[in-house]
């Protein structure tokens, strides 16, 4: 779903409206019509869900959207021909939903909670890293590639991410801390400062990472 939405919304679509369009054709029914109820736009902290919904529809994304009293009410413009079924598309919702609104992320804005479900999409669960080419990743999230960069490294900065490192500018890999020592409430690891492309990979030092409840 992140592939689709890269490929059929506009570069400049702001994080805010990827996070609202991704539940919107994760819920929706075959046929692209969806409400999604008031509290879940709320708890997705998106700010004014308003100007969201114009901006998809300005990229006509959706053919229309309108109030009703368990939700918004929207209808994308294309049907979901050949994309996974509706079963499947609530479990990855909810668990989208979890990965861009946990406590981690409370402080964080939605360009690096974009970023971390798109990187979550792309870790391998059981041993809790990931490697992805950069660049398809700055194009999931909408961004230009220096600002992923800056993006992963706000997480590495954050305790969220314990390592990640740009190679040469392609593949960009990571390592999420260990959540069994997260709960013995100690944590120390390598973490690593990214470059900007085309720039040498700085060194790397040996640090305490900051420790997240809940996380």
């Amino acid at each position: 779903m992140l592939s689709l939405l890269a490929a059929s919304l506009p570069l400049h679509t702001s994080p805010e409206a990827r996070l609202l369009a991704l539940q919107s054709v994760l819920r929706c029914d075959a046929d692209g019509s969806l409400v999604l109820p008031h509290g879940l736009i709320r708890g997705m902290n998106l700010g004014d869900a308003g100007p969201l919904w114009q901006e998809l529809l300005d990229a006509r994304w959706i053919l229309n959207v309108a109030p009703t009293p368990p939700g918004m009410q929207a209808k994308l413009n294309d049907p979901l021909i050949g994309l996974p079924g509706r079963g499947p598309r609530s479990q990855a919702a909810h668990w989208a939903l979890l990965k861009s609104s946990g406590s981690a992320l409370r402080h964080t804005n939605s360009a690096a909670r974009l970023t971390m479900v798109a990187l979550q999409a792309h870790t391998q669960p059981s041993l809790q890293k990931g490697a992805a080419d950069s660049h398809t990743l700055a194009r999931m999230c909408g961004m230009a590639l220096h600002r992923l960069v800056v993006t992963a490294q706000d997480l590495l900065d954050s305790g969220i991410l314990q390592s990640c490192s740009l190679a040469g500018g392609e593949d960009l890999a990571w390592n999420w801390p260990d959540t069994s020592l997260l709960r013995e409430g100690t944590r120390t690891g390598r973490r690593r400062t990214l470059s900007e492309p085309g720039k040498p990979d700085p060194p790397s030092a040996e640090l305490a990472v900051l420790v997240w409840p809940g996380l």
